[in-house]
């Protein structure tokens, strides 16, 4: 997966994708070599080997540069993995080229709207966003992206509004719920953001940034306890992150 979606309530040598010349070799032999370089690539990423699975997706750019879906997708998988590494800068050039060789790819705006996100380039993340859906209109999580976007603007009807549409077309989808119970507990309204927040962790338990965003709305309404209950929830699935919203509390309760 990319870098991790979960969104945290009050927390939270670049390898480029440029083209280059390759020796002219035929739209057969080219898509051949795609393939194998493919399957390289693959069990790269399987072994942990990412700088290598990467070199390897920027090969295929080349080699099958007659072929714009094959590299187009390569470039995706390369951003995609630059993700998943923080390297959000290299990240961003690589789903740019790739919608220089499709520009129909929802995904690859999304990933562009995610990399510019954590780039904190907010305006241009939430176009991205905005053409990703546009592009298509049942890719829920550019449409959650959308949301989180317009809330970091501090847009936070924006936000609520898009959360609510995503919670009525896609009632089982746990991260809206989340999403939204952050939004209303930012715009002063804790105690509507509570059921929110249950619902979510009913629909994914073991999501940690649940627990975390939970204990935030508790600590907003004053109910240090309750945001106390969250963190010791949170310890059992990731003991770091409990260790952080500790400190938080703490600092809170000063």
């Amino acid at each position: 997966m990319k870098q991790s979606t979960r969104r945290i309530f009050l927390g939270s040598v670049f390898l480029l994708c440029a083209f280059a010349p390759a020796p002219a070799q035929s739209s057969t032999d080219a898509v051949k070599e795609a393939q194998r370089l493919t399957r390289v690539a693959q069990i790269a990423e399987q072994q942990g080997r990412h700088e290598d699975a990467i070199k390897a997706y920027q090969t295929i750019a080349v080699v099958a540069r007659t072929s714009p879906s094959i590299a187009a997708l390569a470039l995706l998988n390369a951003g995609n993995i630059n993700m998943s590494l923080g390297k959000f800068e290299a990240a961003a050039t690589c789903f740019r080229d790739s919608l220089s060789l499709d520009a129909g790819s929802a995904a690859a705006q999304n990933g562009l709207g995610e990399a510019l996100g954590e780039l904190r380039q907010y305006p241009r993340a939430l176009e991205a966003f905005q053409r990703a859906v546009a592009l298509d209109a049942g890719f829920v999580k550019a449409r959650y992206n959308s949301a989180v976007t317009y809330d970091r603007l501090g847009q936070l009807k924006y936000a609520e509004f898009v959360y609510r549409i995503l919670i009525r077309d896609h009632p089982d989808y746990p991260l809206a719920y989340d999403g939204m119970a952050v939004t209303l507990s930012k715009s002063g309204r804790g105690r509507e953001a509570i059921p929110l927040h249950q619902k979510a962790i009913s629909l994914n338990p073991n999501d940690p940034s649940f627990y975390y965003n939970f204990a935030v709305s508790y600590m907003l309404l004053g109910e240090v306890k309750k945001a106390q209950e969250q963190q010791q929830k949170l310890r059992a699935l990731d003991p770091a992150m409990a260790e952080h919203l500790s400190a938080v509390i703490a600092r809170h309760q000063q």
